[in-house]
This record gives structure tokens, sequence and C-alpha cells, in this order.
């Protein structure tokens, strides 16, 4: 849960958020929190070096380049975006991870795993067409069983040696113990 979209998916998506070991056995997350539908807001804001490095865009056309730079732009400027997310056992044991990488690229390292606590840090390595280390610091407080919040904050190095950082926020709130039609995540409109 609480990954951010804030970054292209070269970084993660987001958020996702965020933390997995590969195939290795992973500690169970304490996280304290009700299994259902949950909205999900997050706010980024990038600094540094462009967060699409040049070498991505020139494997883009005009139209793409502008796209993707728009939707950068909206993402990245503090703006929020809304999710709702299913939270299964599954998900909530993961601790926020994101099976969807290459995690095999990835460290964890969890710092404070409670009911009421949630503390990593990320290191990925490069891999084909991403940047060259992603180093991830992820907070999150568990207020009740219906809401968290949290902060990530990401350090992109990328391949020409140059850093974006992006800060996101996240807050949390259970909407029903049904997730109704939402299966993963989807994106409000």
């Amino acid at each position: 849960m609480f990954r951010t979209y804030a970054v292209p998916a070269f970084t993660l998506t987001a958020i996702g958020l965020v933390s997995s070991l590969g195939h290795a056995v992973e500690p169970q997350a304490a996280m304290n929190i009700e299994l259902g539908l949950w909205e999900v807001t997050t706010a980024a804001a990038a600094s540094g070096a462009p967060a699409i490095p040049e070498a991505v865009l020139q494997r883009m056309t005009p139209e793409q380049q502008a796209k993707m730079q728009q939707v950068m732009a909206q993402r990245l400027q503090g703006q929020p975006q809304k999710f709702k997310e299913c939270m299964t056992a599954e998900k909530r044991s993961q601790g926020f991870g994101n099976k969807d990488d290459d995690s095999s690229k990835c460290k964890l390292t969890i710092t404070t795993n409670t009911p009421t606590e949630f503390q990593a840090e990320r290191q990925c390595a490069a891999s084909a067409g991403g940047p060259a280390l992603s180093d991830y610091k992820m907070h999150f407080n568990i207020t009740g069983k219906h809401h968290a919040s949290g902060t990530i904050d990401v350090a992109i190095t990328h391949e020409d040696g140059k850093v974006t950082t992006v800060h996101s926020t996240v807050e949390a709130q259970w909407l029903a113990s049904d997730c109704g039609s939402v299966k993963n995540i989807e994106m409000e409109k």
C-alpha cells in the first residue's frame, strides 16, 4: 500500500511505494491496519536534475516527450494524486512491498516495524533503462486501524551522475472492508 506514482516507471511506481527483498524471505510487517478499500493521497515535489534523463527522452517521439513531460510536471509539483487501493493480507504482510519491479537489485533495511510505525530504507542498483542508483527512505505512522500517513524520500542518481530528489507525502484513509470493483490500485480521474 501507499505506493507513490510521482516518479516514472523506471524508478518505482511509486509508489510505489515501495520495498521488497527479491526472493528472500521477508519479515512480516507489524502494521495494525484494516484490510479492505483505502483511499490514498500522495503529493510529490522534485528538485535537482530533471526526473526524465536526457537519454530516455531521446528515445521518444516528440509527442511522447511532450506527454511525458506534461505528466511529470503535474505529478512532481506537489499536486495531490488520489487513488484507491485494495489492501489484502498479503500486501499488508509485505510491509509496503512492490513485487512488480526487479527487486533482486534492491536491498531493503527495515529500521522500525511496529503496529504504529514502519520505517525503512531501500537501495536499488542500476537496471536496464533505469537510473544508476535509487535510494528510498520511507517513514509511516499508523494512527489507528483506519488511518496512516508518512513520507517517502527518493534520491535518484542517473547514469550521468546527476541526482533527482523527490519528496512525497502520503495520507491514507480506510473506506470499507469490501473493495468492490477495485482489485489492486485504481487512480482517481
